[in-house]
């Protein structure tokens, strides 16, 4: 058998040629000149934070170790060993003995939402980033290192809440709302929806405002207005879709005769009770119920239970967010910090004129109070002591965590730790 010639390569086979290899390489620089990749820093910590051993007792006294920035936190976000602050497009894990970088992750694009949370579970950090499609970007971090391990991408608003319990964590905006699980999973989403894969998944109601939404005990509770609704709603779901692929609805009800004051906000969602604030602009309730601000308790199925008069304004300061902590809910109304039982939402005790909600230590109750701490019991309420506090100027909310023998206050968009 001959030798078979090769093929002659033209001048115009070689220009070719040449050709569709610079516009690989042009589209591989593209490609990697827009992706997250590029404009992504991230640096994981070389070296474990300290473990944080609970406190064996409340302080007398403190004072201001350090303090940093946080612009999208309402209340100081902790894992298990470092406190979490984020502005900016920067995630950064903080040391608690020096407020030193743990670890840090930045983007090039804005940041909406931070959360730590899986307490007890995952030792995570959500981060949810702007883009053209709204609040859409999520990426969660181990607590520990800040590693990156999962993402996820879907339609949002362009403003969000994010929060998260022990099994869920919520996303809402003022037209949808999403849960995940800790594997950023999506459970449900609920709202607006722009194409539905199975138009009958949710309940038949349409064009609805959200205006606040708790998650707690495999359910979500939403204050909201649909169409046609002259008040607001009370809804509830379950935080995961059915076997059959559908949200499921526990209850749903108007709760106001009209939408004339402020939207009543959620507090609580446990196993038997949803806890709502009603700043009380619209006297709605049972005959002879309390009126004015007051907490208002419900069925899981959103049917009335029983009313509480409470002292608070009409609308709940915006940066204000309930804090669960060691089986108690605490709750800043604007005038008074009341108290929940975190087992079952029943109203323990309030304390007014503080200035936030706050935590347990060494099992009291630390409440930020104008110029100090208060320190009390869990059970009833009762002063045992008070710590001075320096605030300078800042007047509230101040939001208070404690992790190990550090207080942390979130005052405005700084977060301080006292030790």
């Amino acid at each position: 058998m001959g030798r078979i010639k090769p093929e002659r390569r033209t001048r115009t086979d070689l220009i070719v040629t040449a050709l569709i290899a610079a516009i690989v390489v042009a589209a591989g620089v593209a490609v990697w000149w827009t992706s997250p990749a590029r404009h992504t820093e991230s640096v994981t910590a070389t070296t474990p934070a300290p473990v944080q051993l609970p406190a064996e007792n409340v302080p007398r006294e403190v004072s201001v170790r350090w303090s940093a920035q946080s612009d999208v936190t309402t209340v100081p976000q902790i894992t298990r060993d470092s406190l979490v602050t984020a502005s900016g497009g920067t995630v950064v894990a903080h040391r608690l003995s020096d407020g030193t970088d743990l670890w840090s992750y930045r983007r090039n694009l804005p940041l909406c939402a931070a959360a730590a949370g899986w307490t007890g579970g995952d030792n995570d950090v959500l981060a949810v980033y702007r883009n053209s499609r709204g609040c859409s970007e999520v990426t969660s971090l181990r607590g520990s290192d800040g590693a990156r391990h999962a993402a996820r991408t879907s339609d949002a608003d362009d403003t969000v809440h994010l929060s998260i319990d022990t099994g869920y964590a919520l996303l809402y905006g003022p037209t949808r709302l999403e849960t995940w699980g800790s594997n950023l999973v999506r459970g449900i989403e609920y709202g607006r929806v722009t194409a539905p894969v199975n138009p009958d998944v949710a309940p038949d109601r349409t064009h609805c405002r959200l205006y606040s939404a708790v998650s707690g005990a495999d359910r979500v509770a939403i204050v909201e207005r649909c169409d046609d609704d002259p008040g607001y709603r009370l809804t509830v779901l379950s935080s995961n879709l059915t076997s059959d692929e559908k949200i499921r609805q526990w209850g749903s009800t108007l709760i106001t005769t009209s939408a004339a004051g402020p939207a009543p906000r959620v507090v609580a969602a446990t196993d038997s009770t949803i806890v709502v604030y009603d700043g009380g602009a619209d006297p709605s309730g049972s005959v002879g119920a309390p009126q004015g601000p007051r907490l208002r308790l419900f069925t899981p199925q959103a049917e009335s239970r029983s009313e509480h008069p409470v002292a608070g304004d009409a609308q709940v300061p915006e940066r204000s967010d309930p804090i669960i902590d060691q089986g108690v809910v605490s709750f800043w109304t604007g005038k008074a910090t009341v108290v929940l039982d975190a087992s079952n939402g029943n109203p323990m005790f309030q304390v007014t004129d503080a200035v936030g909600p706050g935590a347990v230590m060494a099992g009291q109750l630390l409440v930020p109070m104008p110029g100090a701490i208060s320190v009390r019991r869990v059970f009833d309420g009762h002063e045992e002591f008070s710590i001075p506090v320096d605030r300078g100027q800042v007047v509230g909310p101040v939001a208070l965590r404690v992790l190990g023998d550090t207080i942390l206050e979130q005052r405005g968009t700084q977060v301080v730790a006292l030790r």
